[in-house]
């Protein structure tokens, strides 16, 4: 069957502040109340969309959205929401079309470290296997089934996995042999590692983007990944060093450094791409 092609009823893209204009639009991103998450949602509601951010953690959530609010003068909402949960994810959902009458964008920024994340790999328990791989790719599933069903009834949106360096390619450990547990910045026992769970999650996650986006081509629905390097938080300069002697650019991130991305990744500026990974790290995997 031949396929007739009008492309004459397609919108031309010219100027920066139309490519990149998000009005009218309304997006979810998940882990709303963590520190990318909050980059996120004040860059997409400064672009003109109405935000809503979702987290575990209520209050924090809450906090973010009202901050951002005052900051960009948009329409940014707080929701509850623990992505492993069905009924939570239906809940969150159908908040947002009863608030907002539909969904253009839900941006996925979960990751689980629950008690004992950072265990070695002889050591390490299925239960806290189990709860990672819920939180980042079974959470992810949900969250975008319920967003495909809002978004075909919309003719289409953008769905942006975030991912990991360590879903392309192997944790180099070395970075982490001088970590000292005691000096984790995000607590816990054990010493800053990745596990390998990590890794699991994040590569499942990219594969079942690229799955997705094929699925959903046909509804005008797009789905790419994300993948970033690692963002300098503190860490201890054992670790800061090393990683940036790996690092071309000479550097970590900074929380803003994948702004710029997410924005592209969420507008028509990147309208004619689904499937995606965008990856970056300062030239990480690039050796």
């Amino acid at each position: 069957m031949t396929v007739k092609m009008n492309y004459n009823t397609i919108d031309l893209l010219e100027k920066p502040e139309q490519i990149f204009d998000l009005s009218d639009r309304v997006g979810i991103v998940t882990g709303g109340a963590g520190k990318v998450g909050r980059e996120f949602a004040k860059v997409l509601s400064i672009a003109g969309a109405s935000v809503v951010l979702a987290d575990i953690d209520k209050e924090g959530c809450q906090e973010a959205a009202d901050s951002i609010s005052r900051h960009t003068g948009g329409n940014v909402l707080g929701l509850p929401c623990d992505v492993s949960s069905k009924k939570n994810i239906h809940n969150l959902f159908s908040s947002v079309e009863s608030e907002f009458g539909g969904l253009d964008f839900l941006v996925n920024n979960v990751m689980a470290k629950p008690e004992d994340y950072y265990q070695s790999f002889d050591k390490y328990e299925v239960e806290t296997w189990d709860e990672v791989l819920r939180t980042n790719l079974t959470g992810v599933f949900l969250t975008c089934q319920a967003a495909v069903r809002l978004m075909k009834r919309s003719n289409g949106g953008s769905i942006v996995n975030t991912a990991s360096t360590y879903g392309v390619v192997a944790p180099d450990q070395r970075v982490y042999d001088k970590c000292l547990p005691e000096h984790n910045p995000y607590g816990g026992e054990q010493a800053l590692n990745i596990p390998g769970v990590y890794s699991a999650s994040k590569g499942g996650l990219i594969s079942f983007s690229r799955y997705l986006a094929v699925s959903c081509a046909e509804y005008n629905i797009r789905v790419n990944i994300l993948t970033p390097g690692g963002v300098y938080d503190g860490q201890e300069e054992s670790f800061h060093q090393e990683y940036i002697k790996r690092t071309p650019l000479g550097r970590m991130a900074v929380w803003s450094d994948y702004n710029g991305a997410i924005l592209f990744l969420v507008s028509d500026a990147s309208r004619y791409m689904t499937g995606a990974n965008l990856i970056i790290d300062g030239g990480w995997t690039a050796w």
